[in-house]
């Protein structure tokens, strides 16, 4: 089986990801980050058990390899996971209550604790999990439910 993380280390590489896909989630990371290394092989089965093709993608995004990538979305703390809908952080709504509020959960500027989800700041396992799982539940509905 394929890898299901696609290693993005350019532009081009993230607009062929995102023009197949309506939701990825990205995971920016370094090697030199423990955290990072941490949480990878959990990013690594979420993605294993929800891609969706044509709908829900996975992607890594080394910032030292891909620092155009990662200046796009201006992320300076790894590991960060991004939400992207249409190629743009525009915020998911993964369900008020899904995700505690806290420093590690980034929403969309204004919209409260139970706003869009835009990203995951940091090594936190149970809101990874939350938001992935509601994330393949939206792509599996709108992609008519298939899995990978």
């Amino acid at each position: 089986m394929a890898d299901p993380i696609h290693s993005l280390t350019t532009l081009p590489d993230l607009d062929a990801l995102t023009t197949a896909n309506k939701y990825v989630i990205l995971d920016f990371t370094a090697v030199w980050c423990p955290p990072c290394k941490a949480i990878a092989p959990l990013f690594h089965k979420l993605a294993a058990e929800h891609t969706i093709p044509n709908a829900l993608a996975f992607g890594k995004v080394d910032v030292d390899e891909a620092a155009a990538v990662a200046a796009k979305f201006s992320v300076s703390a790894m590991p960060t996971f991004l939400f992207l809908v249409d190629g743009e952080p525009t915020g998911i709504d993964v369900g008020a209550g899904t995700l505690a509020a806290g420093p590690s959960v980034l929403r969309v500027e204004g919209s409260g604790a139970d706003g869009p989800l835009v990203a995951i700041r940091g090594a936190d396992p149970r809101a990874l999990v939350a938001a992935i799982v509601k994330v393949a539940e939206l792509a599996k509905g709108e992609a008519g439910g298939e899995s990978a």
